[in-house]
């Protein structure tokens, strides 16, 4: 019977993520880790991740974690990430479009390459339970990523355009036209690879999670859900919201020592851009992105 109820809660899950518009990005991210238990508050482990969302991630953590008491728990952890960047093609306009030189116009490309990054994080974590089979607790982090300065091929074409009169009588009007035809006056169109330096950077990030969880004794699933926000701390005076991350899963602790998961997380990505090129005022969006996320955890 248990089993039964496994899978109609795993394909319920799997096809809600189905029901999500065409024009959000869909992904897996999948974990295994393993935790080992020094004394009976305090704790080590180690965990893989790799995650394949719109670009690829792989990851690789170990951390510690102490029990003050029943109400409260802190941790430090380390992660090494191994991201990748995807395509990405920009067109670019040079110069007037109506100057003697004439208007250069072309694009930029820069094909996908993978970069490493390191990221540290404290975190406390305080919980109770109003009933004895709810669980509520509420984590705060701090995230330190660290990126070193990289160096990264650009392929960059530029041809040259202008404005010419028509030789019609009557006519007092001006056409577009690619003049890279005449090399002799204004050269060939230009192409070439180029080697782009992207400077380290470090990025600072508040990490605040609700979350409420079904906590039974000698029952083997823990379904919960979860609301978190990401705050970057580093830029400006003030924080600024990057992120809203729901999410609605379950564990499963099917042996002693054995745990799978599989949760249905919901990100709001949020970015600014320019609503209006003359005030500068911006505009706050976000891109939604739909994830499922399964795991396995071995606890001795």
């Amino acid at each position: 019977m248990r089993l039964r109820h496994t899978i109609l809660a795993l394909s319920t899950l799997f096809a809600a993520t189905l029901m999500a518009q065409e024009n959000d990005e869909l992904g897996i991210w999948s974990e295994v880790g393993i935790e080992k238990a020094i004394t009976k508050n305090w704790d080590v482990g180690l965990d893989l991740e790799y995650r394949a969302q719109n670009k690829a991630r792989f990851s690789a953590g170990l951390g510690t974690s102490y029990k003050v008491n029943k109400y409260l728990k802190f941790g430090v952890n380390y992660s090494f990430l191994y991201s990748e960047k995807p395509d990405k093609y920009k067109n670019k306009d040079e110069g007037e479009e109506f100057s003697e030189e004439g208007w250069r116009r072309g694009y930029n490309f820069t094909p996908d390459y993978w970069y490493p990054r390191h990221r540290f994080s404290v975190e406390a974590t305080g919980s109770f339970k109003p009933w004895n089979w709810l669980k509520v607790s509420l984590r705060e982090r701090y995230q330190l990523t660290h990126c070193k300065t990289r160096n990264v091929e650009k392929y960059v074409y530029r041809e040259v355009w202008g404005m010419a009169p028509r030789f019609e009588e009557g006519e007092d009007e001006w056409d577009l036209i690619y003049i890279g035809d005449f090399p002799e006056m204004y050269g060939d169109p230009t192409d070439e690879w180029r080697i782009e330096t992207k400077p380290a950077y470090n990025d600072q990030v508040l990490r605040s999670r609700l979350k409420l969880e079904y906590d039974k004794k000698r029952f083997p699933f823990s379904p919960y859900i979860s609301a978190e926000l990401h705050n970057s701390v580093g830029r400006g005076d003030h924080m600024l919201l990057q992120k809203i991350r729901t999410a609605i899963g379950s564990g499963y602790k099917f042996r002693k020592h054995n745990e799978i998961s599989l949760s249905y997380i919901i990100t709001f990505d949020m970015f600014d851009i320019e609503e209006d090129e003359i005030s500068r005022e911006t505009v706050r969006l976000h891109d939604r992105l739909h994830t499922i996320n399964i795991g396995y955890k071995y606890s001795f």
